[in-house]
């Protein structure tokens, strides 16, 4: 296709254009014409890119897309077809751009070529090179001439993006924008021809507006081409992120005469680009959490293959990676006494692509069991494709350990109080003083468990009237803290009308900034040890009395007698020797029981005291 061909379908605008590259290809993808930006972006192709195919220039994998592109546009007529797709390149990054496909047809409808216009969005620098002399000479005169052109006026309304042209004045007033505005900001061209001093300033965010201005004027000022990212409000008032690029168009004197550019939505970008970012910095955060946790993780493939252990995996199952690589998933449940369930449990989930968590116990390297809390999630792609497990496994075998001491301890502790029959009871502070009884405390009380009066209203309804005052102390003491334990004893009158005596005891339980969470105590029914008390009491106090009349009453008598002997014996006024003397000894044994009567009473005296 030769160079007056060319002239005819396309305008010397997009030709020379330094924004826009320019391609014809013939129906099986061969270079009919390229622009000069074109040709210089795969100058490391080949120095002439015309009859070559357009597969040389267009990354690999996207070919296939181009391939479609052009078949759509050639089964619909009239219609272009937008498409994005990567670029060859000599570097290792990609480059991305957005092409517009139209189909060229002779006058009888035949198809004959495809045009391309395309627009690099891969928001690299911006090519700074200005328009050549030939554009600044014919670029404003060619545009004019060819504005009311309809094929152009076509060609530039199906490009997937605002084209304008605004004078040089101080406003930058609209002179042309293309139908596409409609669909970045609800509005369509006319409205900003209407308002051509300030109807596409007034949409820009505030926030952007001074760097959208800073940025033009500068490029003016050195005559450089100008790129900015930005902001717009919507009609429906949302924000989206567009992308533009252009460039100022001199006249002879090299004064301003416009400002020709293009203007693209690229809200879609910025999200995605925003998803990507995250999603590295989460890859990132991952990978360092992986290699430095304390925890074992595990990947395998889509085989139940494991590929990667990280240093955690190592130190607790003292298996290296060489050693580990190519074992299937779940291999460390095998062994001795191995729990059959646990393994029917993570064959289900592998089977079903699930993801489980568990705690089982696993076989090391040496042969030894450890308990592991697994949890393990399937790894899919961005279509759905299972790509393998990750499984992040945590030691829990001194935590089962001490849970299962624990568990023993309880079960002592529950056949003590069982035993004793000691009750359990907690008063929460933290939860509106709420009180918990256990089985026993209900059994002391006299209730069901199942009762419809709160724990709280029962002890409160049969406490004892005359201890009420001293328990409400004792309480008020243990929670303001005055006291850290205390025990009672109380009574409580049963709904038969029996008074029942019960002990407790109490202890406070603290959070770690010394503030008082709840209470925790023992109750014990001591009834039948209060009613043995007492009569114990009863007992000792009628032997007290008999020690008292056997060492009081009884001596004094004796004391009488024994005066009375001395006497006679003074006074020589008994003849009978003997008898005076057995007499005499008779008193003193007498007296000498009596003494030891006083002195177990006095010890009586002392034990009955204690009580």
């Amino acid at each position: 296709m030769n160079q007056l061909q060319v002239d005819q379908l396309l305008p010397q605008q997009l030709l020379h254009s330094r924004v826009f590259s320019v391609v014809i290809t013939d129906l099986s993808g061969g270079y009919l014409y390229v622009n000069p930006l074109f040709q210089e972006k795969f100058s490391f192709v080949t120095n002439q890119l015309l009859g070559t195919h357009f597969s040389n220039t267009v990354f690999a994998n996207d070919v296939s897309l181009c391939n479609a592109a052009a078949k759509a546009c050639i089964k619909s007529p009239g219609k272009s077809v937008g498409i994005t797709v990567r670029k060859a390149t000599d570097e290792t990054d990609y480059n991305w751009t957005q092409w517009e496909l139209s189909c060229v047809r002779n006058e009888s409808g035949t198809a004959m070529a495809i045009i391309c216009v395309g627009h690099d969005v891969t928001k690299k620098e911006p090519y700074n090179s200005s328009l050549d002399d030939h554009q600044r000479i014919h670029a404003a005169p060619t545009l004019a001439n060819k504005m009311n052109d309809e094929q152009f006026i076509s060609l530039v309304n199906n490009i997937p993006g605002v084209i304008y042209r605004c004078l040089g004045d101080e406003d930058f007033s609209v002179v042309f924008i293309s139908n596409e505005i409609e669909n970045l900001t609800g509005f369509p061209a006319s409205h900003f021809m209407s308002n051509k001093k300030d109807g596409y300033t007034a949409l820009i965010y505030p926030d952007d507006k001074a760097l959208v201005k800073q940025t033009i004027l500068e490029a003016i000022h050195k005559k450089q081409q100008y790129a900015i990212e930005y902001r717009v409000v919507h009609k429906e008032g949302d924000l989206r992120w567009v992308f533009e690029r252009g460039q100022g168009v001199y006249d002879q004197n090299q004064v301003l005469s416009y400002l020709d550019g293009c203007i693209f939505d690229i809200t879609v970008q910025k999200h995605v680009e925003q998803a990507l970012a995250y999603s590295q910095d989460e890859v990132k955060r991952l990978a360092m959490v992986a290699h430095s946790t304390t925890n074992s993780v595990m990947i395998t493939d889509a085989d139940e293959n494991i590929i990667w252990i990280n240093q955690g995996f190592t130190r607790i199952s003292g298996y290296s990676l060489d050693e580990i690589k190519g074992k299937k998933i779940g291999f460390s449940l095998e062994g001795p006494d191995a729990d059959e369930d646990s393994k029917k449990r993570l064959r289900y989930a592998l089977d079903h692509k699930l993801p489980f968590k568990d705690e089982f116990h696993s076989f090391v390297k040496s042969g030894e069991q450890v308990w592991l809390e697994v949890d393990s999630q399937p790894l899919f792609d961005e279509k759905g494709k299972h790509l393998g497990f990750m499984t992040i496994e945590n030691d829990i075998t001194r935590r089962k350990q001490a849970q299962q001491q624990q568990e023993e301890l309880l079960q002592r502790l529950t056949l003590a109080t069982d035993s004793a029959k000691i009750g359990i009871w907690e008063i929460d502070i933290k939860n509106n003083n709420h009180v918990i009884w256990d089985d026993t405390m209900f059994d002391i009380y006299g209730y069901s468990k199942d009762a419809d009066l709160s724990p709280y209203k029962i002890w409160k309804k049969l406490m004892h009237p005359d201890d009420m005052n001293m328990m409400i102390e004792i309480i008020g003491e243990l929670v303001s803290g005055k006291k850290d334990m205390d025990s009672a004893l109380y009574r409580i009158i049963t709904t038969n009308g029996m008074i029942r005596f019960v002990e407790s005891h109490a202890i406070v339980k603290k959070a770690e900034n010394g503030k008082i969470i709840r209470l925790i105590g023992t109750n014990r029914n001591v009834t039948d040890d209060v009613l043995v008390q007492e009569k114990l009491k009863s007992q000792n106090k009628a032997l007290r009395d008999i020690a008292f009349i056997q060492s009081h009453e009884v001596r004094r008598p004796l004391a009488n007698i024994l005066g009375v002997i001395e006497v006679l014996n003074n006074n020589n006024t008994v003849n009978n020797k003997d008898i005076l003397e057995h007499l005499i000894q008779s008193a003193n044994e007498l007296d000498t029981q009596i003494r030891s009567i006083v002195q177990k009473t006095n010890s009586i005296d002392g034990l009955i005291g204690g009580f």
